[in-house]
């Protein structure tokens, strides 16, 4: 989804957290009548996020899940509160923006010129001039990747090829945003290049650094490239919304996409096509033609493809969808042969149009992360079936969500919320 809209209160939060945390929680106020108020110790409204039982022990350590995880901004990792707390409760995190093409390619945005070009040629035998290794911007990566080194953490790569966050530059003549769009063999080579750039990067890092063990398990390698209006005849985001179908017309580039990344990463980093509403009619069509698509091409000969994983963003509501129609999201996803993550978790309240939403009702929140993780739990992956492998909350606490006037997560201010504790029950 759209994870550019940035907040900057985080650190004001956790000083207000660690106030709130030392005072003792007060108990919910009963307003029934005397009479009938039963003897019961009052509720806990809510623990410190570190007080509390962790998501991992709850799904991880029992063998439920392979990983539970948050959506953290990269400059969080360096702030040893915030990655206790993470550390405690997940397996994975996902960076909420710095693995994006916009963050690697930030140099680009105004132009390439020719001393820091070299020549890249690709898989088709198509050369052309691309920017040298040292414009790409890895800084921020690498130092995400030693956090998670040194917490014991591992992480989802988010995202390869996506319409957005996107440098206009890369889909231009020259790399220069004022100039038209390059042909579609250009583009084919610079997917290659790019790619490649970025999955080699990775494992030479990891084998300097890591013992040749992954930091990064998984890749988002295509985001969000089916159109909110899909029909059973037009499916994919079209030109007016997308550079890539622009230049191609057609779904070449997903599939393309899924050639490259099987060629350059690793056998067992799993790749995913990711998407949101993945459940809804004609769209969720959409989602399983791509899918066919991709698996058709998984034996060619030259460049096969490989996908693993259907990634299910599922920013939901707590009304919408309902549990059957997700259910049988999951099960036709299971049925292509594949495994699932559910990728950038979170529930609101209904819709208001645009990026608005009502703020969830608790209760209701509580019950739906419940129905979700016992649905989640009958479809799990097994030794000998596919299925649920992990689930990612796309956040930590409500304050710095992307919906957060919605409250959508299982914590604020770093405190339990009831939804925290739908979670928690549904493993019982």
């Amino acid at each position: 989804m759209k994870k550019q809209i940035y907040f900057t209160v985080l650190a004001a939060v956790a000083l207000i957290t660690l106030s709130c945390c030392s005072k003792k929680a007060e108990p919910v106020k009963n307003e029934a009548p005397k009479s009938e108020v039963k003897a019961e110790a009052p509720a806990v409204v809510s623990e410190g996020w570190l007080d509390c039982t962790s998501l991992k022990s709850i799904y991880i350590d029992s063998g439920i899940f392979e990983h539970i995880g948050f959506a953290v901004p990269a400059y969080n990792l360096a702030k040893q509160n915030i990655m206790d707390g993470i550390k405690y409760h997940v397996s994975s995190i996902t960076l909420e923006n710095e693995t994006k093409p916009d963050t690697f390619m930030r140099n680009f945005a105004n132009g390439i010129t020719i001393d820091d070009m070299e020549i890249f040629t690709s898989s088709k035998g198509v050369s052309i001039r691309v920017p040298i290794q040292e414009r790409i911007h890895f800084i921020t990566l690498d130092n995400a990747m030693k956090n998670c080194k040194e917490n014991g953490i591992m992480m989802r790569g988010h995202v390869l090829v996506w319409h957005s966050q996107t440098p206009r530059a890369f889909f231009c003549e020259e790399f220069n945003p004022g100039k038209p769009f390059v042909s579609t063999e250009e583009m084919d080579a610079r997917q290659e290049w790019y790619i490649k750039s970025v999955l080699e990067h990775v494992t030479a890092w990891e084998k300097a650094n890591n013992d040749g063990k992954h930091i990064i398990y998984a890749w988002d390698v295509v985001n969000e490239a089916l159109s909110d209006n899909a029909t059973a005849d037009n499916y994919l985001r079209d030109a007016s919304s997308s550079a890539w179908y622009a230049i191609y017309q057609s779904e070449d580039y997903i599939v393309n996409a899924f050639r490259y990344a099987n060629k350059y990463a690793p056998n067992d980093v799993l790749l995913a096509y990711n998407d949101y509403n993945e459940f809804q009619g004609e769209k969720h069509n959409g989602y399983l033609k791509i899918i066919d698509s991709i698996l058709d091409a998984k034996d060619d000969k030259t460049l096969p493809a490989r996908i693993d994983i259907a990634g299910m963003q599922s920013h939901n509501q707590t009304a919408w969808p309902s549990i059957s129609e997700y259910e049988t999201c999951i099960k036709n996803f299971i049925a292509k042969g594949l495994d699932i993550q559910v990728t950038e978790l979170d529930i609101t309240g209904s819709w208001k149009g645009g990026n608005n939403f009502e703020k969830a009702n608790p209760e209701a929140q509580k019950k739906t992360y419940y129905d979700y993780f016992k649905l989640y739990q009958k479809y799990r992956k097994t030794d000998s079936t596919n299925g649920i492998s992990g689930i990612t909350f796309w956040g930590i606490t409500d304050e710095v969500s992307w919906r957060g006037a919605a409250a959508p997560l299982l914590f604020k201010g770093f405190k339990t919320k009831p939804a925290y504790y739908g979670v928690i029950e549904a493993a019982k």
